[in-house]
């Protein structure tokens, strides 16, 4: 269920914030164009029957062996005349309905004002595979924890805290041509006393609002992700 209690909470102290807050993102993204050339990342594209640990079922559905993440099936679309550009079609579409969460972390200091922290993480479609995310971008399975993966970084902040304070929770559909019936958990989560996070600053970095709107003007550094989840602000 939809949640926004505190919502215009935070909007007020982002007004104070402005008083203070870095608007320059300039470090930010030295900082991130450094990390990518340190990366021991790279990907490229492989033939299908190649992927590791994944099968093709009787239906020619695709899956992971492990049961867990997405699936490939196909569905087959009927649209009413003139509302889309061919009356149906079929296609292969992401079966995933179990979503993900996409939250944020926020705090304010007296220097800094309000500050949100953002994930540089590498996916393998990502031009430069490096981007600044959600503090949280993960499946329910690794926020869950699954056998052989480390538990999604600062996981423990979904839970009730008095150190953490809700200020908005949402679903929003994933992208519907691409994936069936998706939704993910998008929130922001203000944290009261943020040196009582353990942070690794190989991965993450406070930004400024205004910091992440400038960086939001630039190619490839911003991942759509964060757009969602900061819109309501």
């Amino acid at each position: 269920m939809a949640e926004h209690q505190n919502l215009d909470w935070l909007r007020d102290r982002l007004r104070t914030s402005l008083q203070v807050e870095a608007n320059d993102p300039s470090k930010l993204i030295e900082w991130l164009e450094g990390r990518r050339k340190q990366l021991p990342f790279s990907a490229h594209l492989i033939a299908l029957r190649d992927v590791a640990n994944w099968r093709q079922d009787d239906n020619g559905n695709i899956y992971n062996v492990s049961g867990q993440f997405f699936c490939i099936e196909g569905v087959r679309v009927q649209s009413a005349p003139g509302l889309r550009e061919i009356a149906g079609w079929d296609q292969p579409i992401f079966t995933q309905t179990d979503g993900g969460v996409l939250a944020l972390l926020c705090r304010e200091t007296p220097d800094r004002g309000v500050e949100f922290l953002l994930q540089a993480k590498a996916d393998p479609g990502n031009i430069g595979y490096l981007q600044f995310c959600p503090t949280i971008q993960s499946t329910w399975e690794n926020i869950r924890g699954l056998k052989d993966a480390r538990r999604a970084p600062f996981a423990e902040c979904l839970d009730p805290s008095d150190n953490i304070r809700l200020i908005y929770r949402s679903k929003h559909n994933e992208e519907g041509s691409r994936f069936w019936q998706k939704s993910n958990e998008n929130m922001i989560l203000f944290v009261e006393d943020s040196t009582a996070l353990t942070i690794d600053d190989r991965t993450y970095r406070w930004a400024s609002l205004s910091q992440i709107k400038q960086m939001m003007l630039l190619d490839n550094v911003v991942g759509p992700y964060v757009r969602t989840v900061v819109a309501p602000l």
